[in-house]
């Protein structure tokens, strides 16, 4: 361990002090501070328009005792205003508001409303799709509907009329328990995957080349007659971790101090933002373990990589298949984040294995449904994957520190762990 605390100290300490690691840290959070003191001197009333359809629609509605119709009479003539006599969307259901939930909360409805009147009810749902168009559709609806029921009366005054044109609709949504508004967590799922994406990315290949360069020195021939081959592994790992943290800590600790105290500006479209700084706890939690898992995961792979190669110059093609592994993992999650299919089986599948669970699993329990079995399954599957690829790659290491020439092939890569196992 001595070893180990020893490299981690140096290459923790190198890191801290390149003028680049400094400059860039320090340009970053100059650039954020500025970027979020901007809505102090444009501020918009402009609102968000809600996104949530209509189209295979299963919707029970209930009518309240002041609407002066019944659940059925409703019914009927939402079906009637929508054109869906034949196949109907919205069904009357009689039982009380609280019934109506679990049955939502079932799958039995994908939706329910309780109207107070016919320009104000309840939505009561589970998951808010990101591209769900169904309350706007259903508001349009409604305010059509009324508005050729008031017109139709005639006799209208000139206020009448004006009042009857700018009546609008009030909705208040109610999820159930297990439910996951995607519109609001896109924006801080999609931030923190590209935060993962770049700290893998960026750090990964600084740890790949820092080895590649000592080898190439000839600086490894020395450093492992003073230290296990392992402990430099994990010491430089280690080391380029906490280094990537602490950058990434003070580069979001600035963006939320700026935040808090531009908070009042954020109105209107900025106020999206609000959503990003009030996650919540566990979800937090949870970005920061897959965040450290998944570094770990892909830098021992790095690591063990580079110390097969001699020169600089062979470092990409040897880091080349883990550098496109990683990004078609990240394409695959981008994908599912941006159509809302979070839940797809491929993404499941993806929620399971090492190499691609630290993005897709935290995509799914931010933006899907997920059971808290299933999480523990994934973060168990990844500590065991992490460690057992640090295991795998200290033992590459150990035998490719020494190794000069020509990087070996994937099969002379096997055999020769073979035989060193075999001599072990």
């Amino acid at each position: 361990m001595k070893q180990f605390f020893a490299v981690f100290e140096y290459e923790l300490g190198t890191y801290l002090k390149k003028r680049a690691f400094q400059v860039v840290t320090i340009l970053l959070m100059v650039l954020i501070a500025v970027g979020f003191t901007l809505p102090r001197f444009f501020a918009s009333s402009e609102e968000a328009v809600p996104q949530i359809g209509l189209e295979g629609e299963s919707v029970a509605v209930m009518a309240s005792a002041d609407l002066g119709i019944t659940s059925e009479q409703l019914a009927t003539l939402l079906n009637q205003m929508i054109g869906a006599e034949e196949a109907p969307v919205f069904q009357a259901f009689g039982g009380t508001k609280e019934e109506l939930m679990q049955e939502v909360e079932d799958e039995t409805f994908t939706n329910g409303l309780v109207f107070d009147s016919m320009l104000q009810y309840t939505r009561i749902t589970g998951n808010v799709g990101l591209y769900d168009q169904f309350s706007t559709v259903l508001q349009q609806v409604l305010l059509q509907g009324y508005r050729a029921q008031a017109m139709a009366q005639g006799g209208m005054t000139e206020e009448q009329i004006q009042q009857v044109l700018s009546a609008h609709v009030q909705e208040t949504l109610e999820q159930t328990e297990a439910g996951k508004n995607q519109s609001n967590s896109y924006l801080f799922t999609y931030l923190l995957i590209m935060l993962l994406y770049m700290a893998i990315i960026f750090y990964g290949q600084m740890v790949a080349s820092s080895v590649a360069t000592e080898k190439s020195s000839r600086a490894m021939e020395l450093l492992i007659t003073s230290a296990r081959p392992s402990s430099l592994m994990f010491g430089k790992v280690f080391g380029a971790g906490c280094a990537g943290l602490l950058q990434f800590v003070l580069i979001l600790g600035t963006a939320y101090g700026a935040y808090q105290v531009n908070e009042p500006y954020y109105t209107g479209a900025m106020s999206m933002m609000k959503t990003l700084f009030n996650l919540p706890v566990e979800t937090l939690l949870y970005a920061l373990l897959c965040f450290i898992l998944g570094f770990f995961i892909y830098a021992f792979m790095f690591a063990a990589l580079a110390s097969l190669v001699s020169r600089l110059e062979d470092l990409s093609n040897v880091i080349t298949p883990a550098t496109m592994l990683f990004v078609v993992v990240f394409i695959i999650v981008i994908v599912a984040l941006n159509t809302g299919e979070v839940d797809t089986p491929l993404m499941i599948a993806c929620s399971y294995i090492p190499l691609t669970s630290p993005m897709a699993m935290f995509v799914r329990i931010t933006m899907g449904n997920v059971a808290g079995w299933e999480i523990a399954i994934s973060v168990v599957l990844m500590a065991a994957g992490a460690v057992a690829l640090g295991y795998l790659g200290a033992i590459i290491y150990r035998a490719g520190v020494l190794m000069y020439g020509k990087p070996p092939k994937l099969t002379g890569l096997i055999s020769m762990l073979k035989n060193r196992q075999h001599n072990s």
